[in-house]
């Protein structure tokens, strides 16, 4: 027919809000915790997502502990055609800030962060058949969310750890959307305002 065609490109995501029941992630120096943050961010986003015409699933809509290998399974299951894992930073050290990004390190690369994990260049996991989309997706969500929030740009990083990266058969994409230990960061992070605008910045770039 002649009828409208479908967008082309991914219409299945999985946005994957960090952290969730014991599992509190990182502590906000302006109060709250990194599970509720990151919820808020993943239904915002969903909300915008679905009237772009996206079908979106979210890992958790609660206060509920998953585990990493769950986050993977449930995106397989939803046949996603994206994965977006989001969190926030902490650190001891206060003065830290900034956005970050991760893909899972291309096959035959070095990481920049290995936390003692074994970084063996020749291992290549379910997510390295993605490099190149993922690499393409981190930096396009990384270059939308510092343009949306002013934010250090603490770059696109490359990990071998991530296991609920490490096992996407999808492009797959952690967010590290600013510091909650750092005192200026958390308090936006705290406002719902400065929340919608993350939403907002990542789903301008996946349209």
């Amino acid at each position: 027919g002649n009828g409208p065609k479908p967008a082309p490109g991914p219409h299945v995501i999985v946005l994957d809000p960090g952290h969730g029941g014991p599992d509190s992630g990182a502590r906000s120096a302006a109060g709250g915790l990194e599970k509720d943050f990151t919820l808020d961010w993943a239904v915002r986003l969903r909300a915008l997502l679905e009237s772009a015409g996206w079908k979106v699933f979210l890992t958790r809509t609660n206060d509920v502990q998953i585990s990493l290998t769950d986050r993977v399974t449930f995106a397989d299951a939803h046949r996603a055609d994206l994965f977006l894992s989001l969190h926030f930073n902490g650190a001891t050290e206060p003065q830290h800030s900034g956005i970050e990004t991760y893909c899972i390190t291309p096959t035959g690369m070095p990481s920049n962060l290995t936390r003692g994990y074994e970084d063996n260049a020749a291992l290549a996991f379910p997510n390295n058949q993605f490099d190149a989309q993922n690499l393409q997706l981190g930096l396009n969500l990384h270059r939308a969310l510092l343009a949306a929030t002013g934010a250090n740009d603490r770059g696109v990083r490359r990990a071998r750890f991530l296991a609920v990266l490490r096992g996407q058969s999808r492009p797959a994409v952690l967010l590290e959307g600013g510091y909650l230990s750092n005192p200026d960061e958390a308090a936006r992070i705290a406002s719902t305002e400065h929340r919608q605008k993350l939403a907002e910045a990542v789903a301008k770039a996946l349209q």
